[in-house]
């Protein structure tokens, strides 16, 4: 009878521990996603400033159109996207076509929910912040900041949907497999607590082992961390630009010093072979090589610091049956200002 009721005790000790192990197994998740998001908010933060850079660099007889030009040209999704606001007004939201639902709507109609209209009250001036907000009963990290242009106050914003980042295949892969590890090491421990109690130090060397497989499996959440980091960082392998940015690009490389570069003009056969070129470049590639749409079906390159024969090569090889060549322009220096350079090509591939 002795031994029964121990057993019985022994079991209850058990399945309490196994409950309040899988509560705290699943505060420590949500934990963890709310403190990669942070992670993920503070790399967020650096590319607004990097956009506020370009927007500064308007002279004053810029307007609102200027701003909202820059934005829009960078790629925006459902899931990516920027807000800019200027006092109440909002400016723009994602794309054109969703700027026209709201135009003329006060910008607390669009961050209607608490944490939103939190978020926005708390931007400074020129002071990138970040927070989780939440719009309708969707998840973002937002970063944004208020910045004084022309002597009036504009709010920029950049949401990203917290699904893009925590659902990456190889993150989410990592996540299910702790989960499932370490439900089938509680659910074990019943079971073998309920059979074999009188073999606890075997089960004692168990615990030890997948111990130590939930140690490999923190370190490999840590480089993935580090993965991901890179991964949604700011990429030129990412982004395709508008030709009304192109100036700044060419400023920013002459004043850096990057030579050589190798200008490259392409024309497509329609506006779906562009599309098609361009995620075709996303794979081929590198960080090193600008894209920019300089119109309903041309291109540009701009390959920075690349060999001649690396380059040319390259670019023989991205022409086909619905993308052709125009022109192509190698700058080996920057004794004269690469924006000159290229305007002489420029009007070359034109005929201007």
């Amino acid at each position: 009878m002795k031994h029964k009721f121990n057993f019985f005790i022994l079991t209850v000790i058990v399945v309490f521990f196994a409950m309040a192990a899988d509560v705290f197994i699943v505060y420590q998740l949500n934990n963890y996603e709310t403190r990669f998001l942070e992670i993920y908010g503070g790399e967020q933060d650096g590319y607004v400033k990097i956009i506020l850079e370009q927007i500064n660099r308007l002279d004053n007889e810029g307007t609102d159109e200027d701003i909202t030009d820059i934005i829009s040209s960078l790629d925006s999704t459902a899931s990516r996207y920027w807000t800019l606001s200027k006092g109440d007004s909002i400016l723009f939201v994602k794309s054109a076509t969703e700027t026209n639902r709201y135009k003329g709507f006060h910008d607390g109609t669009y961050y209607a929910t608490e944490t939103a209209s939190a978020f926005m009250n708390s931007l400074g001036v020129n002071q990138v912040g970040h927070r989780i907000i939440y719009l309708d009963n969707d998840r973002f990290i937002a970063s944004g900041m208020i910045f004084e242009w022309q002597g009036e106050q504009y709010r920029i914003c950049l949401l990203t949907y917290d699904r893009v980042i925590l659902e990456d295949n190889v993150l989410l892969e990592c996540r299910n497999a702790i989960i499932i590890i370490l439900s089938i090491v509680l659910a074990l421990l019943i079971i073998l607590s309920m059979i074999m109690s009188k073999r606890i130090t075997r089960q004692s060397l168990y615990i030890d082992r997948q111990e130590e497989r939930v140690v490999w499996q923190n370190q490999q959440i840590e480089l993935l961390d580090e993965q991901l980091k890179r991964e949604y960082a700011f990429s030129a392998s990412k982004h395709v630009f508008k030709s009304s940015v192109l100036d700044e690009f060419l400023e920013t490389l002459d004043k850096k010093g990057a030579y050589p570069l190798h200008f490259a003009a392409f024309e497509t056969e329609s506006r779906e072979a562009r599309d098609e070129f361009f995620e075709h470049m996303q794979i081929v590639l590198d960080n090193n090589v600008l894209r920019f749409s300089m119109g309903e079906n041309q291109v540009l390159l701009i390959f920075v610091q690349y060999e001649k024969s690396v380059s040319s090569r390259i670019i023989e090889s991205l022409e086909n049956w619905d993308v052709h060549g125009l022109a192509e322009h190698y700058c080996e220096d920057n004794m004269n200002s690469y924006k000159s350079q290229f305007d002489t090509f420029w009007k070359a591939v034109t005929g201007a």
